[in-house]
């Protein structure tokens, strides 16, 4: 027993579980903080009515919510637990990737370490969110490639479908990876498409996504209508979307990643070792390449990096092979960048703490140039001003419901025009004596307005213009300033609105809203 565990000590694996414990005990020690994310709020709502699909996403995340919430509760540290272990499984995924292209210990070390010290990755696997899980989906997808390559196990392709299947029932985006992935097939490794192995691997794959297709399809395709919407709310102008394309995935990955991806795929399209492997070089090709064309955003190229990671690790390894100096030098600059960073990506500071630095990370992180700001008007980054406030909202929408009569109450809808107001209101509502909420803000919407007329409505945000619109009467009864909230600058006007003009059973499609505008009224 002593000998195997002196030659397993030895081994190549052990530095890489090493660095998968110090990733999952990065987020167990931190995930408790602060509050619940926006979007965590939203996918909890969606895990409590579990369906094929929901307006902008797939129904995997729900499930993930739901299947939590059932096994370990309501806290933060719960709702987190599975993005930590996706984030793990990511590092020692990206360690074998290298691995099996042929790299030695270093190699796989570096390789993982990558995935460590990513700002991004620290991020998203901090909270439950489709991103946490879609990395972790497409590097485990090109591993499998790669050993169908490698090894020429043509069988392979079916697990390889079921895998892109549970891509699609995770994030739409999955779609970009498998067209990607066939365009590369077709000009890298032909044959394949002669194998039955591979045709069957498609039918797996849709067979997987097709009810989720038809609950788009039965719903009028609102994944479509919300993507026109942000178009002609939120998109950029080219150059800008084209800069941020460039610029900030740099940044996400880790500043001083860059040499190291970039080599990754020279290492696929352009070394003699990584001929066998071209078809990772042309994937992140075309895929980046379609979300220039399409205006993505910056973070949807975030899982395409792994496997840069593990072939990159390769070409370093080549350099300073023999240099001892250096192999233990690259590895220690990273991590102490990064945990100087960590603050900004990892809430692991009080919240007054983390706004007395957060202005020296403002120009790497696009913060706003508060350095003359007193603590109060600071902010924090985006992530954690996410986690911050939905409790006091909800306590606020609260104290004007139950100011109103005990007769009226019962008939009184609470009316939200942003999803995640809606999904506060969802979660945090029963513990303040308020009544499941309504909206018409992404999924809500379908789930409709209950058995509410309409007559009287507490309307947590809104524009009171439209408003006017729909009711006889509108009042401005408060206004949610978050004054003792520090760092966070939302405010929100709540309305008690009455005598609505038409009631809900034949209105509710003009509160159908994205962004917090109705959808087709006030959109730009």
């Amino acid at each position: 027993m002593q000998k195997q565990v002196i030659q397993w000590l030895r081994s190549d694996l052990v530095i890489l579980w090493f660095l998968v414990w110090l990733k999952l005990i990065l987020h167990f020690a931190t995930n408790g903080q602060y509050g619940y994310h926006l979007d965590e709020l939203y996918y909890m709502a969606c895990g409590d009515r579990l369906a094929w699909g929901y307006a902008e996403l797939p129904p995997l995340v729900a499930v993930v919510a739901h299947f939590s919430r059932s096994l370990m509760g309501d806290s933060l540290f719960a709702i987190r637990f599975f993005p930590a272990i996706a984030g793990a499984l990511l590092v020692i995924l990206t360690g074998l990737t290298a691995r099996e292209l042929g790299g030695g210990r270093f190699t796989q070390y570096l390789a993982a370490l990558l995935v460590v010290v990513s700002p991004y990755f620290l991020a998203m696997h901090t909270i439950l969110t489709m991103n946490a899980f879609e990395p972790l989906i497409w590097t485990l997808c090109s591993y499998l490639i790669l050993l169908c390559i490698k090894y020429r196990r043509p069988r392979l392709w079916l697990l390889i479908g079921v895998v892109i299947g549970i891509g699609l029932l995770n994030k739409f985006s999955m779609i970009f990876f498998a067209f990607s992935l066939v365009v590369g097939l077709w000009l890298t490794q032909r044959q394949v498409f002669s194998k039955k192995w591979f045709w069957l691997a498609g039918v797996i794959a849709i067979a997987l996504f097709i009810p989720t297709l038809i609950w788009q399809a039965q719903h009028g395709w609102p994944f479509l209508e919300q993507q026109n919407a942000a178009n002609l709310y939120s998109k950029k102008p080219f150059p800008e979307s084209i800069i941020d394309l460039f610029v900030q995935p740099i940044l996400m990955m880790h500043l001083l990643a860059l040499p190291i991806w970039l080599a990754g795929l020279y290492f696929y399209l352009a070394s003699k070792e990584g001929k066998p492997y071209r078809l990772f070089g042309w994937i992140f090709l075309i895929t980046y390449g379609l979300f220039l064309l399409l205006q993505g955003k910056s973070y949807y190229l975030a899982p395409l990096y792994p496997m840069l990671f593990a072939s990159g690790a390769i070409v370093v390894e080549q350099w300073v092979r023999g240099q001892r100096l250096f192999k233990a030098i690259i590895p220690g600059v990273l991590l102490s960048s990064a945990i100087l960073m960590m603050p900004m990506t990892l809430p692991v500071l009080p919240m007054q703490t983390l706004l007395q630095i957060s202005s020296y990370y403002s120009s790497i992180y696009s913060l706003p140039d508060r350095s003359d700001a007193t603590l109060t008007d600071q902010e924090a980054p985006l992530l954690f001003r996410d986690m911050l406030g939905w409790e006091d909202r909800v306590a606020e929408v609260s104290q004007i419901y139950h100011q109103l009569p005990a007769s009226e109450q019962a008939q009184t809808a609470v009316l939200s025009w942003e999803y995640h107001d809606a999904a506060a209101i969802d979660f945090y509502g029963p513990r303040y004596g308020l009544p499941k909420g309504i909206s018409g803000a992404h999924t809500f919407y379908f789930w409709g307005y209950r058995h509410y007329s309409g007559e009287q409505v507490i309307s947590l945000g809104g524009d009171r213009n439209y408003l006017q619109q729909l009711f006889n009467q509108v009042e401005l009864v408060d206004t949610v300033t978050h004054a003792h909230v520090v760092g966070l600058k939302r405010h929100t006007p709540i309305y008690l609105c009455r005598e609505i003009k038409v009631p809900f059973s034949q209105s509710w499609p003009r509160f159908k809203a994205y962004f917090g505008y109705p959808y087709g009224s006030q959109i730009k």
